[in-house]
């Protein structure tokens, strides 16, 4: 099997490509006007163009700081992004993205010109599916507006720990081509057909994994203290990217979080989940040889 090269892969391009993902669209957005004294967050939907500005729409309420600023005014933002495993009945937090910059709501005539150019960092592979339109629909509702954050630097807490990558850092991923973004729906399924190959097909991931026999790398492992107990012997899928997966194994003395890596970057979500099964496949024959 190919991995377009990569034998080993360094995390500060997974995090770098998690920081693009999130800014890019996925997860829930907040943004926070913090020189304004207990200012509650604002709920946005957000993008990134190819400029490396976090493009946000949001409708904030008439009596919110946000909403009485003038077009082309500036305000000091903080900007989070939560991105949480689609896991029933469980919250997991898969990654969270954090930020200062400086926001600017745009005038109509220049938010129809962002909107109507092609400027988002990511896209659906198969669709096309570009990311402007979602803030499009909310820029123009009534009350709606359509701003700019520029920023130099992102924190991402991601299955790698902590980091701090610029701007630049996050754009220069996927140079010459554009970067995969799956929409919410090819995600979600992807995340149940992972899933459904059941605890005892990913746990054989995760062992091969740890012993080197698939291309992964075993991001973190730590005491299971205060673990439920209906929860010994799952094995989670954290996430699922066009770069990795993320699974979490769960024993009754520990946690481990470990990622699956991708050959060549998938383009289509429906491909992950019978890679996984033919790695797993692969894993069991080589125990039967003895390999």
């Amino acid at each position: 099997m190919t991995f377009s090269g990569e034998s080993s892969r360094p995390e500060s391009v997974s995090s770098r490509r998690m920081a693009r993902r999130l800014l890019s669209g996925a997860g829930c957005a907040t943004l926070t006007a913090y020189r304004y004294g207990g200012v509650c967050s604002q709920i946005a939907l957000h993008a990134l163009d190819s400029d490396g500005r976090v493009l946000v729409a949001a409708r904030p309420l008439p009596d919110h700081p946000l909403a009485s600023l003038d077009d082309d005014e500036i305000a000091e933002v903080r900007l989070d992004v939560t991105l949480e495993a689609a896991e029933p009945g469980l919250r997991i937090t898969t990654a969270t993205a954090h930020l200062l910059g400086a926001l600017r709501w745009l005038g109509r005539a220049e938010a129809a010109l962002v909107l109507a150019g092609g400027s988002a960092a990511c896209h659906c592979p198969i669709t096309g599916e570009n990311p402007l339109v979602g803030l499009a629909d909310l820029a123009c509702a009534p009350g709606g507006r359509l701003g700019v954050i520029e920023t130099e630097r992102v924190m991402v807490h991601d299955a790698m720990g902590v980091s701090g990558h610029s701007i630049e850092q996050v754009l220069s991923l996927g140079e010459g081509t554009l970067a995969l973004l799956w929409s919410s729906f090819d995600a979600l399924s992807a995340h149940e057909e992972v899933s459904e190959l059941g605890d005892a097909a990913l746990d054989i991931l995760c062992t091969a994994v740890g012993k080197g026999a698939v291309a992964g790398i075993v991001c973190s492992h730590r005491p299971a203290e205060g673990l439920c107990p209906s929860l010994w012997g799952r094995v989670l899928c954290v996430d699922v990217a066009p770069d990795a997966v993320t699974l979490m194994r769960l024993s009754r003395t520990c946690i481990d979080t470990l990622q699956v890596w991708l050959p060549d970057r998938m383009r289509r979500a429906c491909e992950v989940a019978p890679y996984l099964r033919r790695l797993v496949q692969d894993a069991l024959l080589a125990d039967a040889l003895g390999s």
